[in-house]
This record gives structure tokens, sequence and C-alpha cells, in this order.
């Protein structure tokens, strides 16, 4: 299988190809470095693709190109200088697992849950064994489902998913394994992609029973996006450097153009690229979604790709109108939108023990409908603190 890459314009020279790599004599990438990481080596120094280059609250960061690493002055970010030669091409190679040789590939490919906030796949995997009786749940939908990965998996990877599916059923024989992708015509709708909330939709169960079978280990969840970079790590040898990026376009007007817009961008990739390539009417950007506070940007601004925090970008034409926030008018939106029936209003009217924070998923759908333009999802955010 070849894994879609940029069309020339808009990664970097190629100057030939040959037997299946290609070389190099350009790429510039930034990695950030979180305070308190725990670094692998000493800087500068070469680095290959793949190589663990610093840990930070259990997750793992790797070498995305080979090249040269070196720190910044203030010591904030790596910089790589990449040079050599690396594969474009990846096939599909069966490979047999056990647990502990799973839980080390999830581990050496820096495999992190895109489904769950600040969780590495091996940690999330490493609190269930093969004698433990819990759900296993295959969601064929990611967070903000920005792209369809169902699709993407079945057609490209299904061999893959078909060896996953029963590698599953083998390392965890008294799991029940709850294939969603098998089941015909199951649409998305915001928040569906959100795990207690499709939980709630999939099992009729309350909100609060699927954040407490979470927690305590009675479901372990993946979806599409997690699925997608869990196989090519198992059956194509991919660690997780690379990440996909949808690009929506808003015109003056507030139309959004959905057309598909996708980019398999390298960590640490420059976003120059974008406004290169892109109609010089989109002057404004934001990597947020519609459903959270747009934080605006110049778009020749736009920095590096960052894996763990980019997914999306919208492009404006103009800058977004800020909605000024007004009195309530007691239209109720918030409460008739909310798909969990969590009491939103509560929080405006100052009734917080009103509001039912436990029914909440935070999905932002009560501050998209207020007509009054209040934020509600920030009222949400200081309560569930």
């Amino acid at each position: 299988m070849l894994f879609p890459r940029l069309p020339r314009a808009f990664a970097r020279k190629f100057h030939k190809t040959e037997n299946k790599r290609e070389r190099t004599i350009q790429g510039q990438f930034l990695i950030p470095v979180p305070s308190g990481s725990v670094l692998s080596d000493s800087y500068p120094t070469r680095v290959s693709h793949g190589q663990l280059m610093l840990s930070h609250n259990g997750t793992k960061v790797l070498a995305p190109v080979n090249g040269v690493a070196t720190l910044t002055p203030d010591q904030k970010f790596f910089q790589i200088k990449q040079d050599g030669s690396w594969s474009t091409n990846a096939e599909y190679k069966f490979q047999t697992y056990d647990l502990g040789s799973m839980l080390q590939a999830f581990d050496d490919g820096a495999l992190a849950s895109l489904d769950l906030v600040n969780t590495p796949l091996k940690d999330y995997f490493s609190k269930f064994n093969s004698n433990s009786t819990f759900t296993l749940i295959l969601s064929p939908f990611s967070r903000y489902q920005h792209l369809d990965f169902e699709e993407m998996t079945l057609t490209s990877m299904k061999e893959a998913f078909r060896s996953f599916v029963d590698l599953l059923k083998t390392v965890f024989p008294k799991a029940e394994v709850k294939n969603f992708f098998e089941i015909q015509n199951l649409q998305f709708e915001h928040p569906m992609g959100i795990p207690e909330y499709f939980l709630h939709k999939q099992f009729q169960w309350d909100v609060l029973k699927s954040k407490k079978m979470l927690n305590s280990n009675e479901v372990l969840y993946l979806g599409a996006e997690t699925i997608y970079h869990l196989l090519r790590k198992l059956y194509f040898g991919e660690p997780f450097t690379k990440r996909h990026l949808a690009v929506f376009l808003v015109d003056r007007k507030g139309r959004m153009d959905l057309e598909p817009r996708q980019y398999f961008l390298t960590n640490g990739q420059s976003l120059a690229f974008i406004p290169a390539n892109m109609d010089k009417r989109y002057k404004i950007a934001s990597f947020d979604t519609v459903f959270e506070a747009i934080q605006p940007m110049d778009v020749q601004s736009l920095g590096y790709f960052n894996i763990y925090e980019h997914y999306s970008i919208t492009l404006y034409e103009k800058l977004p109108i800020s909605r000024k926030e007004f009195s309530c008018i007691d239209c109720m939106e918030c409460n008739q939108y909310c798909p969990t029936q969590a009491n939103p209003i509560q929080l405006i009217k100052g009734k917080k023990e009103e509001f039912e924070k436990d029914k909440c998923v935070s999905c932002g759908i009560c501050s998209v409908y207020c007509p009054a333009g209040i934020d509600i999802r920030k009222r949400i955010e200081e309560v569930l603190v």
C-alpha cells in the first residue's frame, strides 16, 4: 500500500526517485519541547526517523525524519534539518503479536489515543489483561470527524483491519468485541465521536454510566483515527510521526466549502505551503472547529504542524464576526439542542448546582446555537475543572 503524500508543489523539492525511495536536500522541521520533558539525548545530534527524542507525561515524541536535530536557544523547540533519504512506500505485512509484543509496538511507535486526552496507547491497553472481562469498542468515528477514517480504513487497509480484529479476539479472549465498522448506515452527527456520547447513543446508557464504564476499565474504546494509526504501526511498520490535516474554506458570507482537502503531514513540517498554494482571498486561519471559540491568526503565521494538536484548519476570507454576549432571552435553545439534556441554561441563570455536569460531554453545541452569543462552553469548562 502506498500512503498518500503531498503533491510536489506542496511539499519539498524532489530530486529523483529510485527503488521507491526519494532524496532531498531540503526540509526544516520544528517540534515543541513542553516544559518538564525528558530528553533522550544531548543535542545537537543526528537522528533517524522514528528515534525517540523526548518523553512528556508518558507521551513519547519521535524524530519525524532523518537529519540533524538541535535545540533552539530558549530550549522550547527541536529544530531538525532533514538530509539523506526516506522511504515513501509502506506495504502491508502480516505480523503475529501477543499482548506483550503488541504493547511494545505501541510504545515503540509512540502511539497515543486520539479519542481520550493525554493517553498513550500502551498505558491505556495495559489496564486490561488477557483474563479481563470487558467490552471492546471499535468506533467508525473520530472525535470531530474531520475526515472519514472508516472509509479510508476499509478501502485501503481492509486486510490489516481484519488482522487487527482477529488479534484483539486472540489477546483478549474474554472481551466482548463490538465492531461498529460492520454496521451499515451508521451516520455521524457531532458529538458522536466523543467516547462517552457514542456509548450513550449506541447502548442507551446514561452519560454518567458511560463515563464510569470508561474510567473503571469496563470499556476499551478505539475510535477510527486511533485505529488508522494503530494499523499503520502494527502492519506497515510506520510510527506515529504523521497525521492528516483537513482544510476547510469559509467565504465572506460565512458559507463553508466542505470540498475534501486533506494532507498527510509530517510532525514539525512547515505549514507555509497552505497560504502559498491557496486562493489569496483567504487571509485568516484558525485551528479551532466550529464547536469551539475561534482563535484567529494571520494565514501567513501558521507555523509548524503538531500531530498532537492539529487535525483541521479553517481558512476565512475575512475575520469571523466577534459575537458579543447579550442578556439571555430565555429562548431555551441551549437546552433544546443539548444532546444529553445537561440543562446548560442554569449556568446562565447562575444556578450551577442545577447544571447536570455529569451528563455534559463538552461538545460545544449549546454555545453554537445560543442566539444571544453567550459562551456557555466557557462557563461549562469553569464548572468541570
